[in-house]
């Protein structure tokens, strides 16, 4: 029997998904007749759903069919038609669905008949937008890495992937576990005679692959031909967490550049209920921001606060990098994040620290601002609200632990800057990454 067949799209690092729900479709919901009221009318029999097609048999005197259609009690489609059959392929659900269906002629109606029917999914192919999956906008950059070009699909790409780590990080549920052909869909432009030009892919913390751009495009901008690079990726049915980024270290990571449009992830065809998903919850538990996808702060010789990218490729660490040279006032990592909700935030970090400093053990500061701090001499955190950490025991060096504490920060809803800093006296320390957690909304 056919099922409905429509394209599974991913979670992002945006987190719209701690609000995503089932929108409606139609008319007004179904009214639900009064107790005093009596069914003049025949109710609707001989109701099927087969092949993408929901149908009943017509009922003698009616003019036409109320219809509610839920899926986990909320309302998904509404609306009254004169037909007896629907496309359901064309509304766009998935799942179970619980239909209430009566039929009406002015003001005569039918008793409610009920019917459920689950409309399945088809792992096809899987468009995923590389704007709506980067962390990093650029902050102190003279361009960012978020490009708005009409020419590109959905309006925007992500360019400006020049320093190691920078690049996508993708939240993705899959419906099934396997192999699968992935796309990147990129601008490159020869310009050097650096390195060829990649990007390497990391799928739930661990290098699968690469993508090689090979073909001269010309850079996103006034003209916009992107070509296509694939590979292939596995990935686990559930949550799998897929970064692509420039690869290296300040020793190797400064080969050619590329610039990404879009990734493309073919599925196996195979058929499935959505509501099987829901025992990964409709987020992943713990959402992980890797410090070398920020925009890592580095106190530069002419005493300017810049960008830099101290990152180590290390195979024992997060992604494969470390963040290191936290050692000056105001070094650290700062991390752009879309909420969707102004929300109660637990972080907790992952870091190494060795003694090198004499006795002084590090005790990073995180702050939460609505806009981006420029990157200026003489920059003063003061003004902003703080919360230090105790102080962290020694791991050695490129060994990350996860820290015991946990900070609570309050985020705005929309965009707000995350800062994990060096702001006093205490020691060195390396960043890994943090482990993000939502925890409730706030509500004014």
């Amino acid at each position: 029997m056919k099922k409905t067949k429509f394209n599974v799209f991913p979670i992002a690092i945006v987190f719209a998904m701690f609000l995503s729900g089932c929108g409606g479709g139609g008319g007004g919901v179904t009214p639900e007749p009064s107790i005093s009221e009596e069914p003049k009318l025949d109710p609707v029999t001989n109701i099927n759903y087969e092949d993408g097609i929901l149908s009943y048999s017509e009922v003698s005197g009616a003019t036409g069919y109320e219809l509610n259609m839920k899926h986990k009690d909320e309302v998904v489609f509404s609306d009254t038609v004169t037909v007896t059959s629907i496309d359901v392929e064309s509304l766009d659900l998935g799942g179970k669905i619980d239909l209430s269906i009566r039929a009406v002629s002015g003001k005569d109606f039918s008793a409610i008949s009920t019917y459920s029917f689950v409309v399945y999914k088809v792992f096809d192919e899987v468009l995923i937008e590389a704007e709506n999956n980067l962390y990093n906008f650029g902050t102190g950059k003279s361009q960012s890495n978020f490009r708005n070009n009409p020419l590109a699909h959905g309006g925007a790409y992500v360019g400006g992937l020049d320093d190691a780590g920078h690049g996508i990080y993708i939240n993705y549920l899959c419906p099934a576990a396997g192999e699968f052909d992935i796309e990147s869909h990129y601008c490159f432009h020869k310009t050097t005679e650096m390195n060829q030009a990649h990007h390497d892919v990391f799928v739930n913390g661990v290098k699968q692959t690469e993508f090689l751009y090979t073909v001269d495009t010309g850079w996103g901008g006034a003209t916009f031909t992107p070509e296509v690079s694939k590979t292939k990726i596995t990935l686990v049915k559930g949550w799998n967490t897929i970064s692509i980024m420039k690869n290296g270290d300040s020793s190797d990571n400064w080969g050619d550049f590329a610039e990404i449009d879009y990734v493309l992830i073919t599925g196996n065809g195979i058929e499935y209920n959505p509501d099987d998903l829901d025992s990964y919850g409709e987020i992943p538990p713990v959402y992980k921001l890797e410090a070398e996808m920020g925009s890592p702060r580095k106190k530069q010789e002419n005493n300017l606060y810049m960008c830099k990218n101290p990152c180590i490729a290390d195979a024992n660490c997060s992604n494969g990098f470390i963040m290191g040279g936290v050692e000056a006032k105001y070094d650290g990592v700062e991390w752009h994040f879309d909420s969707p909700v102004k929300a109660k935030y637990e972080i907790q970090i992952a870091y190494a620290a060795g003694i090198f400093d004499g006795s002084k053990k590090a005790r990073p500061t995180f702050i939460v601002t609505q806009e981006a701090v420029l990157l200026n001499k003489n920059i003063d955190f003061e003004d902003y609200e703080q919360q230090q950490m105790e102080a962290l025991d020694y791991t050695g060096w490129n060994t990350p632990k996860l820290a015991n504490q946990k900070i609570t920060l309050e985020l705005d809803q929309g965009d707000n800057f995350i800062y994990c800093l060096k702001l006093d006296g205490s020691g060195f320390f390396q960043i890994d990454y943090c482990n993000l957690t939502f925890i409730s909304e706030i509500v004014d």
